[in-house]
């Protein structure tokens, strides 16, 4: 049986709440989509909430908000979201992952239970480590490069406005309700992958992650270690998920810092580790989760304000497309965008 050590339980308290909370939303939004394939008046309302899983619509929502286009009026919950996850990151290193992501919650009680049934899970060679690392960067940069280089801002708003992003909402949950053998496959790997190899799809594969730490390189709260009270029991180095050898440093700016503060919990002595942005400044653990997740509701809660949380695609509209959703216009070439008399630019890899 593995050792148990003393954990943040407030951060696990949040990150279960938002798993359940994201399954319940999944749920509506299953019931929805069905009932309109069916030709039926669906008895729940579709949840804005669902977006949060169009991360390169929201990309690309972000860059065209930037640029002064405004807020992108399909999916701008998840433009939101996304802002949410970025500046909660930039607060408190890479929050995101460790307090509110739901796949980063089942991949770590996969690896929690990989525990229980092995006593401990592998660690890969560490060249093995360094490559497979590599491929979320890959990917990010692979997504970053699609959407901010190859494209120009005319066949970005051209993409956003286009049928299939207006249903790419729909197109993304029939991935995964119609999987290919592939996909089953590649889920059924990372699903074993993440028993046996703790954060398998955070630490190798995730570009939403690289995404977010990159920003989390910006927090001003990480943790932070007094050499003057560190009594070397080297137990912080021990329970970091990310493998990062906390008892040498005065402070972790590794973009593979998710600041779960595992560390902080197992840590014997009551002043040596902190999450702060000086050490004169630590937080109790509970007020850096309660500070991560403020400044997220904040985002959100400010989108609703202003009126950019519910996106223009009408019940109607929906209803209409959705029991034609298997027709090429909804393919990635993205159909014809209103008013244009060319079809939006091809972004394969898009959802």
């Amino acid at each position: 049986m593995a050792r148990r050590y003393p954990v943040v339980r407030t951060r696990r308290y949040w990150q279960a709440a938002f798993f359940f909370w994201t399954v319940f939303i999944g749920t509506l939004f299953t019931l929805w989509v069905f009932a309109h394939m069916r030709g039926a008046e669906p008895a729940v309302s579709r949840p804005p909430g669902v977006e949060g899983f169009l991360p390169i619509s929201a990309l690309m929502s972000l860059r065209l908000w930037l640029s002064g286009g405004g807020v992108h009026p399909v999916h701008p919950a998840g433009l939101a979201i996304l802002l949410g996850a970025l500046l909660m990151s930039a607060t408190v290193a890479r929050s995101f992952c460790s307090h509110l992501c739901p796949v980063g919650a089942l991949s770590e009680w996969l690896g929690r239970l990989g525990r229980r049934l092995m006593g401990k899970t592998w660690e890969l060679p560490r060249v093995l480590d360094v490559l497979l690392r590599s491929v979320k960067w890959l990917l990010l940069a692979f997504f970053v490069w699609a959407t901010w280089v190859a494209m120009d801002l005319g066949q970005l708003r051209r993409f956003l406005d286009s049928p299939y992003n207006r249903v790419a909402d729909v197109k993304m949950l029939l991935f995964f309700a119609e999987p290919s053998r592939l996909t089953v496959a590649v889920l059924g790997v990372l699903v074993v992958g993440s028993v046996l190899v703790r954060d398998f799809w955070c630490r190798y594969f995730c570009p939403y992650g690289a995404l977010v730490g990159l920003f989390g390189l910006l927090a001003p709260f990480k943790i932070t270690r007094n050499p003057e009270t560190c009594t070397n029991c080297q137990l912080c180095t021990k329970v970091c998920p990310a493998r990062l050898l906390v008892h040498k440093v005065s402070r972790v700016r590794s973009v593979e810092c998710t600041g779960c503060q595992d560390c902080v919990a197992a840590c014997p002595v009551a002043d040596c580790l902190h999450l702060a942005a000086s050490r004169r400044f630590p937080l109790r653990p509970a007020h850096g989760v309660l500070l991560a997740m403020a400044v997220y509701f904040a985002v959100t809660l400010g989108f609703r304000l202003a009126g950019h949380w519910r996106g223009v695609v009408s019940e109607a509209e929906y209803a209409r497309r959705i029991p034609e959703i298997h027709s090429p216009l909804y393919t990635h070439v993205g159909g014809m965008a209103p008013g244009e008399a060319e079809p939006a630019p091809r972004l394969e890899a898009a959802h």
